[in-house]
């Protein structure tokens, strides 16, 4: 270094260079910017937001499919956002030890620009990831077994259809997003008898296979597990059946066209269209309120269930 360069640049106290390598954990790379690194800086201020982008889209086009595989990418996820702070707080310690004239997008006003500009990044990124793939938790036991509460997964919100019979779906409810099973569309004739849906004339059917504890609102209870075909469905889902209940009978309704009746697997602690809205139920649901359609679960407490495919 020349004798020129020696008189532009001074020496960094101990505290100021903390602050100036603090300035990374508002946001990666902004210490760096401090320091007039523009080219160094620019590649980890954008990082988070390619890193949520890359971690939403694998998550949709690479399920998750067990337990390990689980753990797996949370070590990969927490490793690659612990790195994106830790490296450029080295970087930046490194470099404070000699404060050089700032640019005028380094000094505090233009590192305000720049942290406000990635705060609003940071606000509109992920809402527009989530309108492809969004990840969702169950707040009740009313789909389980399939979902349990707390049950975490993975959600297509591209997805609108057309709905089947024994198709999980995404929608909005009275009261908020809600996740259930389509067990009847618009033109069909449904009734319930003894919990059994009969669509069209045609019950479902059913078989036990075995029992499981359940959590209701009045506490832990005994279920039997029916395995359940609704007619036209493509394959077999699995119901719990809590015994005698007022919602296990319904006289033969006929579904609006444009709309379509679910049913929640938890059959008998489930406000879904058996219940009217007013009563805290959803009543028939619009086409139109479709929000998505459920993945595959991609963390559980039961770890059997992590890698469970929800869209067959």
């Amino acid at each position: 270094m020349n004798d020129i360069a020696h008189e532009q640049l001074k020496p960094r106290g101990y505290l100021a260079r903390a602050g100036v390598t603090a300035l990374n954990l508002i946001a990666p790379g902004l210490g760096i910017a401090r320091l007039g690194n523009w080219r160094l800086a620019a590649p980890f201020l954008l990082a988070p937001f390619v890193l949520f982008a890359l971690f939403t889209v694998g998550m949709g086009y690479f399920p998750i499919s067990s337990y390990n595989l689980a753990l797996f990418a949370l070590v990969v996820v927490v490793g690659f956002v612990a790195a994106l702070y830790f490296v450029p707080v080295v970087l930046t310690w490194r470099a404070s030890r000699f404060s050089a004239p700032p640019h005028g997008w380094s000094r505090w006003y233009g590192l305000t620009v720049i942290a406000l500009f990635i705060m609003a990044i940071s606000h509109f990124t992920p809402p527009l990831m989530h309108r492809f793939y969004k990840p969702f938790y169950a707040p009740s036991e009313s789909m389980a077994p399939t979902i349990g509460k707390d049950d975490k997964f993975m959600a297509n919100m591209r997805w609108r259809g057309p709905v089947r019979r024994g198709e999980i779906v995404i929608f909005d409810g009275p009261n908020g997003v809600r996740v259930s099973r389509v067990a009847a569309i618009g033109g069909d004739k449904i009734a319930l008898r003894a919990s059994v849906p009969i669509v069209n004339g045609t019950a479902a059917s059913q078989y036990t296979d075995g029992k499981t504890n359940v959590l209701s609102y009045d506490g832990l209870h005994t279920a039997n597990v029916i395995v359940e075909r609704l007619p036209g469905e493509r394959s077999t889902h699995r119901v719990l059946d809590s015994g005698p209940s007022q919602v296990d009978d319904m006289e033969e309704i006929v579904v609006p066209a444009n709309t379509f009746f679910v049913l929640g697997d938890n059959r008998d602690n489930s406000a879904d269209s058996r219940v009217p809205s007013e009563l805290g139920g959803v009543g028939m649901v619009p086409i139109s309120a479709i929000v998505g359609r459920p993945m595959y679960i991609h963390w559980s407490t039961d770890r059997s269930k992590i890698g469970a495919r929800l869209d067959r």
